[in-house]
């Protein structure tokens, strides 16, 4: 089923259905077990954790995540090269929103979020040296990122296409000279690992890193700059303290990453649901996030209910995981969204076109196919 062309956004209602009915976990019609509360997840992901087998999104080669202490070194790496850029004094968002449209100046849905972030991360994923590492990743975006994880209409060129961009990534990364003593971008960190990897496991390394770094924050920024105008928050009074808000309440209806599986390492109970060794467990963070239970009017789009969330609230709220596997970059993808999200609401105009009403949902979870319009403020006051 998962690898259907189509979106899965019906099966993702009615999963929210059957949670909201069910007293605890419960399986799907394929026998996956689905779990869509709070507690189970964290008993998954925190307190059972050692019960399921080890898993990365971010360091892994093919299911197989790397060891450990390699992971952690890793994170450790990448948050200190996060940390080395002053990304928001050298990002020029006029020109990357300019690249980022059609000739008719629109921003394309599905696809602008994450050529816009791709420019934002640029020093992070590949310094100006390393230019035909450049031209890889962003042909690993439009064939890979685009074509598969979000549209999902391009299955079968995908699956040709990326194998060919990592063999151009493993040639690319035997021909770097010598590495500096400090790793300046992902390219440097994935060459920079300890262990017997080779050339194009760190280029695999690569890919997943420049999925992970673009693609789940691209489509968050979509989804914040769509609902900010669709919800009157496209204001030049607005305050970083409300795009904090924004970014959040978008996170919670629409969570790019609907999704956290995980894979039991033997058997055992959750929630006096019996669980076998080898079983893949499914935790539906659109379910938790959109329980009536937990949220007040949980299909509204209400950032001020960020105001006072309750605790009940904070622990149903799971957009980058939690516990060991979580995403390690998470603060700074928030960072970036919440830079992103205010230049484009606060200093531009904006204008959004639906040609569908319901989200699509692949690997990630995108806003509908459609297009948005950004025009610089006092452009628009001109043209008044």
């Amino acid at each position: 089923m998962f690898l259907d062309r189509q979106s899965l956004w019906h099966h993702l209602r009615r999963w929210e259905s059957l949670a909201a009915d069910a007293d605890g976990p419960f399986r799907l019609r394929f026998g996956t077990l689905f779990v869509a509360d709070a507690e189970t997840a964290r008993d998954v992901l925190v307190d059972l954790a050692d019960k399921y087998v080890p898993q990365s999104g971010f360091f892994r080669l093919g299911p197989a995540p790397l060891p450990q202490p390699l992971r952690a070194g890793a994170s450790h790496e990448l948050l200190k090269i996060l940390a080395r850029h002053d990304l928001r004094s050298s990002f020029d968002v006029d020109s990357a929103l300019h690249e980022a449209g059609d000739r008719c100046g629109r921003l394309r849905h599905q696809r602008w979020g994450v050529q816009v972030v791709r420019r934002y991360f640029a020093p992070v994923i590949a310094h100006q040296r390393h230019s035909e590492i450049n031209s890889l990743v962003d042909a690993y975006l439009t064939s890979s990122i685009v074509a598969d994880d979000i549209v999902g209409h391009a299955v079968r060129r995908s699956h040709r296409s990326v194998p060919v961009i990592r063999a151009g990534f493993t040639e690319q990364l035997a021909r770097l000279p010598a590495q500096s003593a400090d790793a300046q971008d992902l390219v440097d960190m994935v060459m920079r690992l300890p262990g017997q990897l080779s050339l194009a496991d760190r280029a695999q390394l690569l890919q997943r890193l420049v999925l992970a770094t673009v693609g789940f924050t691209g489509v968050t920024l979509e989804w914040v700059v769509l609902l900010g105008i669709q919800h009157g928050y496209n204001d030049p009074a607005l305050r970083l303290e409300h795009v904090r808000s924004l970014v959040k309440e978008a996170l919670r209806l629409c969570p790019t990453a609907w999704r956290l599986a995980r894979v039991a390492a033997i058997d055992h109970e959750i929630a006096g649901a019996p669980v076998r060794a080898g079983e893949h467990i499914l935790i539906g963070t659109h379910a938790l996030h959109r329980s009536a239970t937990v949220w007040d009017q949980p299909l509204d789009f209400r950032p001020t209910r960020w105001e006072k969330p309750t605790r009940d609230q904070k622990r149903s709220y799971l957009p980058f995981g939690k516990g060991e596997e979580m995403c390690p970059a998470n603060g700074f993808a928030a960072q970036a969204l919440e830079h992103l999200s205010y230049l484009a609401l606060r200093h531009y105009q904006g204008t959004v076109r639906l040609r569908r009403r319901k989200p699509h949902a692949r690997t990630l979870l995108a806003p509908p196919a459609g297009w948005t319009r950004l025009t610089r403020r006092a452009q628009a006051e001109r043209q008044d």
